[in-house]
């Protein structure tokens, strides 16, 4: 009720209140827009409308978080893990399949197919995803697994993150996907017979890390390091949408 209505607030106080009030209802899956008098229907909230309106604090500048980046132990015990400049590579990869695949298959139905229309394609795979910029999260047993990739903090950064993050959603290695098999998540050699984690390359026969991936939110805050975390703030994804 303070949030909302505050009683010493001087004028230009009023919008950093209201703006605690949103976020406080957002966190605890009430209705922001609803006066919180006596009654408890600013309370009323579908479980819907709940997900979507948590989904909608984003972390700013955007962020993408990416899971089981981990390859193992190293020498010393440590665990190792996907590199920054190795995840900027595998990035490229990843916008070349969301970006160009639909296009590939219309305009080249056969893999081995040449042509103009062939080059463009493989102009945009050559390209990449290059707006992002990756950074490995580490902690006390050395690479923990996760990876951030920070985009600019204005409506072009806003779309590349969302572009990347549906990526991983079409693929089922999204939030849903993560929070199903990460129980299960056992950095190190325990989980590389695992195909929920580990996969086979078709082309080379070897054991590759599955990504899972999605935009960071207000809950995605523990992820970050200490030093990450001072410099991002928490808006909404829908106003810098249409605003920024």
């Amino acid at each position: 009720m303070h949030t909302y209505n505050p009683e010493k607030s001087t004028p230009d106080q009023v919008p950093d209140h209201l703006g605690l009030h949103k976020a406080l209802c957002i966190l605890m899956g009430w209705n922001y827009l609803m006066p919180p008098d006596n009654s408890k229907v600013y309370q009323r909230l579908s479980a819907e409308e709940i997900a979507a309106n948590r989904e909608d604090l984003v972390m700013w500048p955007p962020h993408v978080i990416i899971r089981n980046t981990i390859t193992g132990k190293g020498r010393d015990g440590r665990m190792e893990g996907l590199g920054n400049k190795a995840m900027d590579m595998k990035l490229k990869g990843i916008y070349m399949s969301s970006f160009a695949l639909d296009s590939m298959l219309l305009c080249c139905p056969s893999v081995g197919q040449t042509g103009p229309q062939m080059d463009a394609v493989n102009a945009v795979f050559d390209f990449g995803f290059t707006t992002g910029k990756s950074k490995s999260m580490y902690g006390r047993e050395g690479h923990m697994g996760t990876t951030v990739v920070k985009f600019a903090g204005d409506q072009s950064g806003l779309k590349d993150a969302m572009r990347l993050a549906d990526f991983f959603e079409k693929q089922k290695h999204g939030r849903g996907s993560w929070a199903s098999v990460q129980p299960m998540f056992r950095p190190g050699n325990d989980d590389e017979k695992d195909p929920n984690f580990v996969k086979l390359d078709k082309k080379t026969g070897e054991k590759e890390r599955i990504l899972y991936g999605y935009l960071g939110t207000v809950f995605d805050l523990e992820t970050l390091d200490f030093d990450n975390r001072k410099k991002v703030t928490i808006e909404s994804k829908r106003e810098k949408a249409l605003h920024t």
